[in-house]
């Protein structure tokens, strides 16, 4: 195989399809990386040739310098083709990774989902049912994902990916009043259903999480991202981060019962927890230090008369005056 052909290969699989684009003078920083010593002329030259050859590319040429792209429905060039095994990844890749990726991302993947639904669409069998048998369930009470802005998402999406700053109105849950924020973002949650930005706002460093579905305007800034140099996404959830923190951790004991508390066996609340029992009344003993948080006032409520608190005190009074006054709700 010529030089020449493996040049314009490469550079053919460093062409974005649309909406982004390319200019020749980044293509010559790419293929010189690659250690293919070339000119901007000889790349242009290509490029236009190539383009005339059949081959889908597009040049914006309504700005200087001009950028180069696929066509947005251009079918990929792969050499080899995606075999039924790869052609499995990406369809499950599609199902269940989607809401995670970028939306540049998903633009690059586009393709290859397509193709790898065609290649599963021709292969009987296994392979092709396997999407089929496989679902992801929340074990809470399923509730409908509020609905974002798309374009909105974008933005948020690839100041991410860029760490670049951007410019949003938002609407805190309590709070009718819309205000403009600068955010320097810092990672996504996703949480049932929800979609969780962790930033900070201007210079400030305290982190935070905002919401994406009350955003209701979103602009790109050109300023880098100002992020904190100790951040760290584990660490910030491990720590309660997302969890309505309410307090620092909690020296827990609880009673449950057996059949309950065989979920905890298999699931610890933490690293330290400790089970006894069940005793002579089917109780069986938790001990474990957790986070103080709205989360697990929900959790334990949840499971209504299958838990007892024991401590902290607090904490058991706590849960006995919430229980005392939804049971006067049921009386009236």
């Amino acid at each position: 195989m010529s030089s020449t052909l493996l040049r314009q290969w490469a550079m053919l699989s460093m062409i974005p399809r649309h909406p982004r684009k390319i200019t020749a003078s980044q293509l010559k920083e790419k293929l010189d990386a690659q250690g293919f010593m070339t000119t901007k002329r000889t790349i242009e030259r290509d490029l236009v040739a190539l383009s005339g050859e059949g081959f889908a590319l597009v040049v914006d040429d309504r700005s200087r310098p001009h950028g180069w792209q696929w066509g947005r429905d251009v079918k990929i060039l792969d050499i080899p083709g995606i075999e039924p095994q790869t052609a499995l990844a990406f369809r499950l890749a599609e199902q269940f990774l989607k809401p995670l990726m970028a939306p540049s991302t998903l633009a690059a993947l586009s393709p290859y989902f397509q193709q790898a639904r065609q290649v599963l669409k021709g292969t009987s069998g296994n392979l092709s049912a396997w999407p089929s048998k496989v679902r992801i369930l929340s074990r809470g009470q399923s509730l409908i994902p509020p609905k974002g802005n798309q374009d909105i998402l974008m933005i948020v999406y690839e100041a991410l990916f860029t760490d670049r700053q951007f410019r949003c109105h938002y609407r805190r849950r309590t709070d009718q009043q819309v205000k403009e924020y600068v955010v320097n973002p810092l990672g996504l949650v996703f949480r049932d259903g929800m979609i969780y930005l962790v930033c900070t706002l201007f210079e400030y460093t305290d982190v935070l999480q905002l919401a994406l579905h009350r955003m209701s305007q979103a602009e790109p800034l050109e300023t880098p991202a100002q992020r904190p140099g100790n951040f760290d996404l584990d660490a910030y959830l491990k720590e309660g981060g997302l969890d309505f923190r309410l307090g620092g951790t909690l020296s827990l004991r609880l009673d449950l019962k057996a059949e309950t508390a065989q979920h905890l066996a298999e699931t610890p609340l933490s690293e330290d927890q400790q089970i006894k029992g069940p005793d002579a009344e089917g109780w069986v003993q938790i001990k474990a230090t957790v986070p103080d948080t709205a989360q697990l006032r929900w959790w334990i409520l949840g499971l209504g008369e299958q838990i007892r608190v024991r401590k902290p005190v607090a904490l058991r009074d706590e849960i006995a005056h919430t229980l005392k006054g939804a049971a006067r709700l049921y009386e009236a």
